[in-house]
């Protein structure tokens, strides 16, 4: 039985670093696994900085690139988390400043992805936290241009969103619209399962985190057109916070075990993601 977790945080600063994250989860069965950018303060840099930015996204590829040593099939996403804007904000700068900032990112990463060396743009989105209005309007701005990048160098997008259900879904789905984005490359991160259907119809990819309480066996009652992640932070300041990838992989074993779903069902799921990073089971 195949297993991939399609979004994950590896980080040798705080936690267990790329190898050691890597080897547990391909002895606990995993097959693939997509690193996703962090925050540059995560590593080490300060918000604003393009060169930390550059250092941030070196980091995320290079984490696949040791995946994929240890025989893992494995993508960087890179890009710089809406929290990136928030620190800004309150920092002082204006918003013109901001759109600026961040719009020097998603080209960075669109280069990244013309180079051959990330496969798609991510975290991009909005505070999952109670911000002011203006903030997510700056946000969705942002995220607009994300899209259209994305749609010029062929990326696969990971939103980070507050999980508002069809709300949430309804309006990104609205905002890939005007962007013209690419049918199938939206992945909508960390999505409850009771919106599922919704981005489903709506051409967006839900992925759904696994570890959270309750919500892996609401997913199972579903039809498998998800992908599934860990999220896993790889901070040892939050030991528990979220599942790690190796322990998604047992989660799925044990889930197969119990009866609650069957192989040809995480198959499925396994290939979604296929369909999802087309590029990475080419190479």
């Amino acid at each position: 039985m195949r297993v991939f977790d399609n979004h994950a945080h590896a980080n040798e600063i705080t936690g267990l670093g790329a190898e050691e994250v890597a080897k547990r989860f391909k002895r606990a069965g995993g097959t693939g696994i997509i690193f996703v950018a962090l925050l540059t303060w995560s590593i080490g840099g300060s918000p604003g900085d393009m060169a930390w930015v550059e250092k941030l996204y070196e980091h995320t590829v290079r984490n696949s690139e040791i995946a994929k040593r240890l025989g893992l099939i494995s993508g960087a996403v890179v890009g710089v988390h809406p929290a990136e804007c928030a620190a800004l904000k309150d920092a002082g700068w204006d918003e013109g400043r901001i759109k600026e900032f961040m719009r020097r990112t998603v080209d960075l990463a669109a280069r990244y992805v013309a180079e051959g060396r990330a496969i798609g743009f991510g975290e991009y989105g909005r505070p999952h936290w109670d911000a002011d209005r203006r903030l997510v309007e700056l946000c969705n701005e942002v995220l607009e241009y994300v899209l259209a990048r994305a749609r010029d160098v062929g990326a696969v997008v990971h939103l980070h969103l507050e999980r508002k259900g069809e709300e949430t879904v309804r309006s990104v789905a609205e905002i890939a619209v005007r962007a013209n984005a690419r049918p199938g490359s939206i992945v909508m991160h960390h999505i409850e399962p009771r919106a599922v259907p919704a981005a489903r119809e709506l051409g967006l990819v839900p992925s759904i985190p696994i570890g959270r309480r309750g919500e892996f066996e609401e997913a199972l009652r579903l039809e498998p057109v998800y992908l599934v992640e860990s999220d896993y932070i790889d901070d040892n300041r939050r030991p528990g916070a979220v599942i790690p990838p190796w322990s998604l992989a047992s989660k799925i074993k044990r889930a197969v075990e119990r009866g609650l779903a069957s192989e040809e069902y995480f198959e499925r799921i396994f290939e979604n993601a296929r369909a999802v990073y087309a590029a990475l089971f080419r190479e």
